[in-house]
């Protein structure tokens, strides 16, 4: 059984999933941002490669673990 949302929370859940998109290509754009930047750096100055790769490496992990967690609330958030 399932419980119908009132007109309140149906424009709570709303504002909600519009924060969190707009959360999602803020963080995706700085992310990408920071991936360039260490991938232009890596290019210019051969001795910080080692270093350039490991950020940009660990920027893609946080930035996977962040995607995933946003569409599992997007799953749960659609579900019916």
């Amino acid at each position: 059984r399932t419980a119908e949302l009132t007109p309140k929370q149906k424009e709570n859940m709303r504002k909600v999933s519009l924060l969190v998109g707009s959360l999602t290509f803020v963080v995706l754009g700085i992310g990408l941002i920071w991936t360039v930047y260490y991938l232009i750096l890596g290019a210019v100055d051969p001795a910080y490669s080692d270093y350039a790769t490991n950020m940009s490496q660990l920027i893609v992990s946080v930035l996977t673990v962040f995607s995933i967690i946003i569409a599992f609330y997007q799953f749960l958030r659609e579900k019916p």
